[in-house]
């Protein structure tokens, strides 16, 4: 069984030969397996077609795909996006107690999930059109069927925290408590109860990016419901807001029902009770597992195989070291700096003096509003310490917290009127955009682009451009569990084969733990002062950082990912006592 997906923003039928009709075999013996529409584009009737993928190869710009499907699926479309477009087989049940969540890559359909569960999207089987009666008539005698039967007649009450945050300054200006006016009463104890009571008087556009998310989650707690969707609410913010609104979400679901989207495995793996995959090829089709217990569903996430359907969805197992990496101290040190100060009107920042060393990545953690920013500018020559100094200037390269997608040109060309000639080269090629999966998004408008292929086409922009230090900002932000792990990787490698010092700014524990080889640490009170501690090696860093937070984590038997300990346990009890925070 094979689906064929074109997609139509990459198809240039003006400028091509039509190709896919020439070349397709079943053509050439007058069987009309591609035609065109009266718009221009092609259609591939999938019941004649032989699954030779001769079209896709073809087609000179990789607007075709031909995939094959599990058998087992035949039958089982839930939701398709038009003639040769994307489709969902399969939906989750909301029947257990808990937190579900799903889990799976970008572009396998989580966000129609969502839709067609609140009830925005009517799932259509793959044809032209359904009614809402016709799909209770499909799910009849199921708990979906009751569940969706309740949602169209306004039986059930929906509240939804979207995934992008950044677009609420875009679409509302003027103070938050007149935002949150619309969703319900108490909004500023609300507020105080997630740790951002300071920002209920605050005009929204000048919110940063972690109150943003925190004020979408207050506008979704806020509105009266009985099941609450939560699209990457982890975005943005540092660790401990992380795990305060883990348990927000965990105390909400004592009494209403909540499915989360979220993709920091260690996060996911604290909040949630219960998790669905999905898996397939993006923007292909995507596929829903059965339902698994929280720790078993991210092992089996992470070795790419479902033992129990029998089911192998990626080619590589994702792992974990057993021993964190030593700082290489035969890495030459090119920067240098003392003791630092910077003062603004209500912040204070001091640093621990520090170098950095060429093949270097050091993770840069600790909470928001302490100065890790401002820090990062120093170093960039952006900003002048108060007190001490920096050895020398250094060419630094900044990819800032959230990259601006104004821009209605192609991702190719928009890279290139950066980087210039170096985008044509096999080095950058090879080592970056490939990685990146950049190359199939080359004729995409960067406006058009989603959150995380924006993320990646920063990633590239700043990483091909000449520079001794290399600064990343939440380079995980809005990238799914693979494209992070890939995304670790990527960067470690080009930092040893470079010689370049690469500073990563997040708060993903397991993006930090795969891409780093060393941490510098920030404490202090958001806002008011902050504190840094280091370059130190990974363990000397995860403790320390680990310490402040009052948490300690273990590592899973099977894969040694990382996992937070429940407080006062007796891994908790253990690891307190022999000061290993952050066990290996």
């Amino acid at each position: 069984m094979h689906v064929a997906v074109i997609d139509f923003d990459k198809c240039h039928f003006k400028k091509c030969r039509q190709e896919c009709q020439y070349y397709c075999p079943p053509v050439r013996n007058d069987i009309m397996t591609v035609d065109f529409m009266e718009s221009g584009y092609p259609q591939i009737h999938e019941e004649l077609c032989i699954g030779c993928g001769i079209c896709a190869h073809r087609c000179p710009y990789e607007a075709i795909k031909i995939i094959g499907v599990p058998e087992r699926q035949n039958g089982k479309e839930v939701h398709r996006y038009g003639t040769n477009g994307f489709v969902l087989y399969g939906l989750p049940s909301l029947e257990m107690k808990g937190v579900i969540g799903l889990l799976g890559q970008n572009g396998t359909g989580k966000t129609t999930i969502l839709s067609v569960l609140n009830g925005t999207l009517i799932p259509n089987f793959s044809k032209a059109e359904t009614s809402k009666e016709e799909v209770l008539e499909r799910y009849k005698g199921t708990y979906l069927g009751e569940y969706l039967d309740k949602v169209y007649s306004d039986k059930l009450k929906i509240s939804m925290k979207p995934q992008y945050v950044d677009s609420i300054s875009k679409h509302f200006s003027g103070p938050v408590k007149d935002l949150l006016k619309q969703y319900g009463d108490g909004a500023q104890k609300k507020l105080e109860e997630i740790g951002i009571g300071g920002i209920y008087e605050e005009d929204v556009k000048y919110l940063s990016g972690g109150e943003l998310q925190l004020l979408a989650i207050t506008a979704a707690l806020l509105k009266p419901a009985d099941l609450y969707f939560f699209d990457e609410p982890s975005s943005y913010l540092d660790i401990s807001q992380r795990l305060k609104i883990a348990g927000v979400l965990r105390r909400l679901a004592e009494s209403k029902k909540v499915m989360v989207v979220e993709h920091d495995l260690a996060i996911l793996d604290f909040m949630t009770d219960y998790l669905y995959l999905t898996y397939g090829e993006a923007r292909g089709y995507g596929i829903v597992s059965n339902s698994y217990v929280t720790r078993q569903a991210i092992n089996t996430y992470l070795e790419g195989y479902i033992k129990q359907e029998n089911m192998k969805f990626r080619d590589y197992e994702i792992k974990f070291s057993k021993k964190p990496p030593e700082l290489d101290r035969s890495l030459v040190p090119f920067i240098f700096w003392t003791s630092l100060s910077k003062g603004f009107d209500n912040f204070q920042l001091k640093t621990e003096q520090g170098e950095l060393r060429r093949g270097q990545v050091v993770g840069v953690i600790g909470p928001n509003s302490t100065g890790k920013s401002t820090f990062v500018k120093m170093i960039a020559g952006d900003l002048s310490p108060d007190s001490g100094s920096i050895s020398n200037s250094v060419k630094t390269s900044f990819k800032p917290q959230s990259p601006e997608s104004d821009f209605g040109i192609p991702v190719l060309e928009f890279l290139e009127k950066s980087l210039g000639d170096r985008v044509a080269e096999n080095q950058f090629k090879n080592d970056i955009m490939r990685p990146l999966n950049l190359e199939s998004l080359g004729d995409t408008n960067v406006s058009e682009l989603s959150g995380g292929d924006l993320q990646k086409v920063y990633i590239a922009k700043t990483l091909g451009k000449e520079a001794d230090v290399y600064i990343l900002d939440e380079p995980s932000a809005y990238l799914d569990a693979d494209q992070r792990m890939i995304v670790a990787r990527m960067i470690k490698r080009f930092a040893e084969n470079n010689k370049n010092a690469v500073m990563v700014v997040d708060h993903d524990i397991y993006f930090i733990d795969l891409i780093s080889t060393s941490l510098i640490v920030f404490t202090g009170e958001g806002g008011r002062n902050g504190q840094s501690i280091g370059p130190l090696n990974l363990k000397e860093g995860m403790n320390l950082f680990l310490r402040n937070l009052n948490i300690t984590f273990r590592r899973d038997e099977k894969t040694q990912r990382p996992r937070i300990n429940k407080t006062d346990s007796r891994l908790d009890s253990e690891q307190r006592k022999v000061g290993e925070y952050y066990y290996y």
